[in-house]
């Protein structure tokens, strides 16, 4: 289990350094990962994308795993995946909401790509920040605003109603049939019997290639069965 973040500060962190290494650890036991839409046209390539709903609002999450706790692009204690997620690529830090609303950045102390001696120094001599650590700001700072874009659309397609329930059907190598439910995909065919004013609204929004690139990465689950030990199966 990853230690809880802590609140970063120029006191407590001074000492801190973030190791170039990639963050085994942040994948190690994701069957799933956060994505935006602004993240499609790369992640499905390598990846299905479904969405699932949490109340009332729909997240997009690219599959690594065909049940909870598997992560199939781990091999040998080496990640095999290619494109990296930003919720990813975050980590050790990530963003936490204070009860003013303001949100903080923190980070995981105890991160396997986190040092007290060694990579980049989040803050000088002076107790300053660094120039990474500027960079780390910035990230976040795109990040909030485009999440804040990907949420704002798929709210459109929602009301659009374009998803339905679609659990990620699928036979693994011994033949058995699997099914995953509480996933939701985009309805095809709603999709193409929108109207030419709701087709109009989605290209305004930027999204079709977004859309588009959700169908073709339903068509990368065959690439994760054939990543399955052939001795293990998919799921209980």
């Amino acid at each position: 289990m990853l230690a809880q973040p802590v609140v970063l500060n120029n006191e407590q962190h001074k000492d801190l350094h973030v190791l170039a290494q990639f963050s085994l650890e942040s994948v190690n036991d994701r069957h799933i990962a956060p994505l935006m839409l602004q993240e499609f046209a790369a992640a499905s390539v390598f990846y299905p994308i479904f969405f699932l709903q949490v109340e009332e609002v729909f997240a997009p999450v690219a599959v690594f795993g065909l049940k909870e706790g598997q992560n199939l692009f781990i091999k040998d204690g080496q990640w095999e995946g290619q494109y990296l997620p930003a919720g990813i690529r975050a980590y050790p830090f990530n963003l936490a909401q204070a009860n003013d609303d303001q949100l903080l950045l923190c980070v995981n102390e105890q991160a396997d790509n986190i040092s007290r001696t060694e990579g980049q120094a989040l803050f000088n001599a002076d107790n300053t920040p660094t120039e990474f650590f500027q960079g780390v700001n910035s990230f976040f700072k795109e990040y909030i605003d485009a999440n804040a874009i990907s949420r704002n659309i798929v709210a459109q397609i929602k009301e659009m109603g374009l998803f339905k329930a679609d659990g990620l059907q699928y036979r693994d190598l011994a033949g058995k049939e699997h099914r995953l439910n509480g996933f939701f995909v985009i309805d095809r065919e709603k999709f193409e019997a929108l109207s030419d004013e709701q087709f109009l609204t989605l290209r305004k929004f930027g999204v079709l290639q977004a859309i588009y690139a959700h169908f073709n990465s339903l068509e990368r689950i065959g690439s994760l069965i054939n990543r399955l030990p052939v001795d293990a199966p998919a799921a209980q």
